[in-house]
């Protein structure tokens, strides 16, 4: 059957259903990108809280090792 003998209502039809389709792809896609967008700012907020304790455990080494050089000098 070619394309001249197919109804304005059956094209509309296709149309509908195709705008119907596009519609449904483009919304799971942007939940889908949303979904991921959250999953990514959890995982970075993860990752900056154990630098940050990390970090909290280094400089509480170097303020310790601050003190003991502070004491060896107080005492010689």
């Amino acid at each position: 059957m070619s394309q001249d003998h197919v109804s304005p209502t059956q094209n509309e039809k296709t149309v509908q259903a195709v705008e119907t389709a596009s519609k449904t792809i483009v919304g799971a896609l942007l939940e889908l990108g949303s979904a991921w967008a959250a999953h990514g700012l959890h995982a970075g907020k993860y990752s900056l809280e154990n630098s940050a304790r990390a970090l909290e455990k280094t400089a509480k080494a170097l303020e310790n090792m601050a003190k003991e050089i502070e004491k060896k000098n107080q005492n010689q």
